[in-house]
């Protein structure tokens, strides 16, 4: 025998209800999704009198895109030598000659080969 879970009880709503959106008639309250609305001055909103509008307009410093940066080991074509670098590094700097997409020759086989 498997026991169905039990809902929790339906709370009705104890709030102020403005004055706009209260009607006399059932039928036109239950019609359209859009009948009810807060005011600013509802007592039942959370009121933050700390945030300004400035504070909110100015963008904050996780929405900022920054760049991914991905470590990638880059080998020389001819002899095998490796390289870890960032994807934001310059691979002449470790002595890395791109010759292609993803292809690359270390210095002293570029030089062997012509390349530099």
């Amino acid at each position: 025998m498997t026991s169905v879970p039990s809902r929790p009880p339906t709370v009705p709503y104890t709030g102020n209800i403005s004055p706009a959106s209260s009607s006399t008639s059932s039928s036109s309250s239950t019609s359209s999704s859009s009948s009810s609305s807060y005011s600013a001055s509802d007592p039942e909103l959370p009121v933050s009198d700390t945030m300004s509008s400035a504070a909110i307009a100015r963008p904050s410093v996780d929405s900022t895109s920054r760049p991914t940066v991905h470590v990638a080991t880059i080998r020389c074509l001819r002899c095998a030598r490796a390289e870890e670098i960032t994807s934001t590094d310059d691979p002449s700097l470790f002595g890395m000659v791109q010759i292609g997409t993803n292809i690359y020759y270390c210095s002293r086989c570029a030089k062997m080969v012509g390349y530099t």
